[in-house]
């Protein structure tokens, strides 16, 4: 009886597959890519104008970047444009206020400076980190003193800037505190005494009015504060 069903069952598929009506397969038209597209590997374009534009904007900071550094503290629009090669419009299209452009400029400085932040002090006590840590403010502080003394001059004019400069010296005493054991950094006259020595207008005033190349400005600088930890208890 299985195999009678099983045979019936055959011949009910195979009636229906003869009897199942017939479709005529129609092409499907395939899209044809223009030869650009072909040359390009189907990838989409890239817009000329924005790429223009992003080169355009760099060479403008860059500009701005270098006439700072070479002692032009508040460069004029006419000179970053002769420098960046671009049209005086282009400048103002641009940047149509100084906080967008500083902006921009903050970036570069950040990017720069985070390599610096990252480094290892050395040291097997915390005083020693705490000396350690000149010979890397010093360097970033080399590296941006022009572009700090400029901010100095225009945070009147700048909320941003000013907002900044305050970030700035925020982060200059985080830096600090996490070097010292609790504490020591309760103390807040010691605490505000080191934030001073190693403050960045404490190493502006050693290397511009005072005149001392970098080498003598963290020997002060490390003077200074070594007198300070003096004064800690040596349980701390």
């Amino acid at each position: 009886m299985a195999h009678r069903l099983r045979v019936g069952l055959n011949d009910r598929i195979q009636v229906m597959q003869d009897t199942k009506p017939r479709y005529r397969q129609q092409a499907v038209p395939t899209r044809q890519r223009s030869p650009a597209a072909a040359r390009s590997g189907g990838l989409p374009k890239p817009d000329g104008r924005l790429t223009r534009s992003i080169v355009t904007r760099k060479k403008i900071v860059d500009a701005f970047t270098a006439l700072v550094f070479e002692g032009h503290i508040t460069p004029t629009a006419e000179q970053v444009a002769l420098r960046a090669d671009v049209g005086l419009r282009t400048v103002f299209r641009h940047f149509d206020d100084m906080d967008t452009l500083y902006r921009e400029i903050s970036i570069d400085i950040d990017a720069q400076i985070q390599p610096v932040l990252q480094l290892r002090l050395d040291g097997s006590t915390w005083q020693e980190r705490v000396v350690h840590s000149i010979d890397f403010r010093s360097d970033i502080y080399d590296r941006t003193a022009a572009m700090h003394l400029a901010a100095q001059v225009h945070r009147h004019e700048s909320a941003y800037l000013a907002q900044n400069l305050m970030d700035s010296a925020a982060l200059q005493r985080d830096l600090l505190r996490r070097l010292l054991p609790d504490p020591v950094a309760q103390n807040a006259a010691l605490l505000d005494a080191l934030d001073l020595v190693l403050s960045f207008e404490a190493w502006i005033r050693l290397r511009r009015e005072q005149g001392l190349p970098a080498s003598q400005a963290r020997e002060v600088m490390r003077l200074a504060v070594r007198a300070l930890l003096a004064t800690v208890p040596q349980t701390a």
